[in-house]
């Protein structure tokens, strides 16, 4: 599995790759905006990417945020975005995450 572990709220960069003008996690964000916020644009390697079949978004407190089935990833510059379909209404999402993120980095490969 994927794991992409979001901070706290902030501006996105006026040039975000993927448009957003926010980034990272706040109280209350559903389903939609945690994909968005948390699917890209990372230093993502895509072979380890791709032999995943599904992406956990999740906050530093361990809380699932979203699920997506992963379909591929993009290329933005020297980073990436993961495409997938997100799994809208997952039991997992809203409790906590069995696979705790160890990573110091956002994104981690389990």
């Amino acid at each position: 599995m994927l794991q992409i572990q979001l901070g706290t709220r902030r501006e996105a960069d006026p040039d975000d790759a993927l448009g957003r003008t926010v980034v990272g996690w706040w109280p209350g964000m559903d389903e939609d905006e945690a994909w968005a916020s948390g699917r890209g644009v990372w230093k993502l390697n895509a072979d380890r990417v791709l032999e995943n079949d599904e992406v956990q978004i999740v906050n530093t407190e361990g809380t699932v945020l979203a699920i997506a089935r992963i379909t591929g990833v993009t290329k933005h510059g020297d980073r990436r975005a993961v495409e997938g379909t997100l799994m809208r209404g997952d039991a997992r999402v809203g409790k906590p995450t069995t696979t705790a993120h160890r990573s110091r980095n956002s994104v981690g490969y389990f």
